[in-house]
């Protein structure tokens, strides 16, 4: 019998939900890092509750290390930034959707180094545009911190996915209208079978 994957997902919402089912489905252990207590606590009550093969933490100093030691070891990460949220400043959209995100891949790539595993990044999608002028204009801002959120993550994916291409892959998916549960099962088919043999891709989804 093949040793169950060990899956640590970032993320919020539906999305950190959709993602968790499909792999658990999937017979992973999940460790889930949350960017809030009541919505970490939404999600695993979504999943049946914590247990054995499914927990979670708010992320803060030392999360990503106590999550990766009670998972025992890291095959695969998925990491999905939040949206940008309305009146947010550019800085604070590239912090939130590049450094962050950034740090917890590099993280991940340092410890899969020893022994393989693959990285996934969900890229926040572009914001839509409304209609009024005043929300045009604020939406204009968040639309051009998503698109160099994008740009980044890309490179910064590419730069991970040439590390050492034997042992680690990455990829990025780019979800524009496409549903929570549809990209978590393109994370699926890149974390293992036939998906592994992608690296470094840039991969567009649209419902």
């Amino acid at each position: 019998m093949l040793p169950r994957r060990r899956v640590l997902i970032a993320g919020q919402g539906e999305w950190l939900e959709a993602m968790a089912r499909t792999f658990l489905e999937d017979g992973a252990i999940i460790a889930l890092m949350g960017t809030a207590p009541a919505d970490l606590e939404r999600v695993l009550d979504a999943l049946g509750g914590e247990q054995s093969d499914r927990f979670g933490q708010v992320v803060g100093e030392g999360c990503f290390e106590t999550l990766v030691a009670r998972l025992g070891r890291l095959d695969v990460l998925v990491c999905m930034p939040p949206q940008a949220m309305a009146g947010q400043s550019l800085e604070a959209c590239l912090v939130a959707q590049v450094a962050g995100p950034g740090a917890l891949l590099k993280a991940a790539c340092a410890r899969m180094l020893r022994h393989g595993g693959r990285l996934l990044a969900v890229a926040p999608p572009l914001p839509s545009q409304p209609s009024s002028s005043l929300s045009s204009q604020l939406s204009s801002q968040e639309h051009h911190g998503t698109a160099m959120a994008q740009a980044a993550l890309s490179e910064l994916i590419q730069r991970l996915a040439s590390r050492a291409p034997d042992k680690v892959r990455a990829n990025l998916l780019c979800p524009e209208g496409s549903r929570p549960d549809a990209v978590a099962e393109c994370a699926r088919f890149l974390a293992g079978g036939a998906g592994r043999s992608l690296n470094g891709q840039v991969l567009h989804l649209s419902d």
